[in-house]
């Protein structure tokens, strides 16, 4: 087993990912295969089940100067200080930016968290993301653009 890889690098990582993959392949199967190879890297966390966990979520933002429907894929991952004590999160963020449209303006915003330890595998959990009605209809669409960040919460 490899060594566990500090959680303030987890956005290097999954850039490296990338780098390796021979880059990004815009569509909805390229997001869960992106975050599916960054799934198996272990990075440092407490070993209790909301740890590491993964957000799936969408829909209508205002914080970009043009009209935006945003769709991602978010693993948060816990920081702990010296005494084991929770001290943040650190979420690394997989994000298509879309232009907002009429279709897209008529969906409603939806999000849904996955921990390690329920009744649904993770493998499970990211086909059926794979495979929600919202992929049906982004896949006529070209993203205004992709991106990957982390932030602490």
């Amino acid at each position: 087993m490899s060594e566990k890889l500090q959680v303030d690098s987890a956005e290097d990582v999954a850039r490296r990912l990338v780098e390796e993959m021979g880059g990004f392949d815009p569509s909805f199967s390229g997001l869960t295969r992106l975050v599916r190879r960054f799934s198996a890297i272990e990075f440092e966390v407490p070993e209790i089940p909301d740890a590491d966990g993964y957000l799936f979520q969408y829909g209508k933002v205002n914080w970009f100067l043009e009209p935006t429907f945003t769709l991602g894929i978010v693993r948060q991952l816990e920081v702990v200080d010296a005494a084991g004590e929770h001290e943040s999160y650190v979420q690394v963020q997989f994000e298509f930016r879309y232009p907002l449209d009429g279709d897209l303006d008529s969906v409603d915003s939806y999000s849904e968290w996955w921990f390690p330890g329920g009744e649904v595998s993770f493998d499970s959990w990211l086909d059926s993301v794979d495979r929600t009605t919202i992929s049906n209809l982004l896949a006529a669409k070209s993203p205004r653009e992709f991106a990957i960040w982390q932030e602490m919460v």
